[in-house]
């Protein structure tokens, strides 16, 4: 398994879940688990939620030092901690749902260092973070969620293969195109200008909605 997928952050309706890989040692992991909150932490800004620990089994100690960890580097307000199955094949699905195998994809997440430029297309049968922007004339393409952590200035198009209860979420959300599911939304050029908060768009009675993330 690639190292960036040791930890991987997966957003739910439930709040977030935190897969840990299993097989490597707790100061390796904790190493990584470091980074990896340091690169999402504009993300959790101000974010009240709920999270759960998945893919191994955590002392007190070593979860008090995972908590630690996204207290000193996020501004994240934690509500309360969710006990999660310890399975790591099931990639943060939550303990007592069971998917079936065609809906599977859309909860294994895909990590995209770097920008996406533009002429680039990045495409992923499952969910997607691109930590960097995504450029006028870039396009993003996933069967589950789109999480931007930098400028979304190109195109997003989640829940692609129809899935529409999928979100883009951008922490500076000002695309050419974004579109979930079948349903396709343009900005008006006067949305374009100026600072914005960060934003996620979702589909509600057949039409996208974008609202700030808070």
């Amino acid at each position: 398994m690639n190292q960036e997928n040791y930890v991987m952050f997966k957003g739910t309706k439930d709040g977030i879940n935190i897969l840990l890989y299993e097989d490597i040692s707790f100061t390796e992991l904790e190493s990584l688990f470091e980074k990896k909150v340091i690169e999402s932490a504009k993300f959790f800004e101000g974010v009240k939620t709920s999270i759960g620990f998945q893919g191994r089994l955590l002392s007190q100690e070593e979860e008090k030092t995972l908590l630690d960890i996204l207290s000193k580097h996020t501004t994240m307000n934690i509500t309360f901690i969710r006990d999660i199955k310890k399975d790591q094949n099931s990639q943060c699905i939550p303990e007592g749902i069971i998917l079936p195998e065609d809906l599977q994809q859309h909860y294994i997440t895909k990590y995209h260092k770097g920008s996406v430029r533009s002429g680039q297309c990045l495409t992923f049968d499952g969910s997607v973070v691109v930590i960097g922007d995504v450029n006028p004339g870039g396009e993003v393409k996933a069967s589950g969620n789109i999480i931007i952590l930098g400028q979304l200035k190109g195109m997003a198009h989640a829940g692609c293969n129809g899935m529409t209860d999928a979100f883009v979420s951008a922490l500076y959300m000002i695309p050419v195109q974004l579109r979930i599911a079948d349903i396709i939304t343009r900005f008006p050029e006067e949305n374009k200008k100026g600072p914005k908060p960060p934003e996620f768009a979702y589909v509600e009675e057949g039409q996208i909605y974008v609202m700030p993330l808070a």
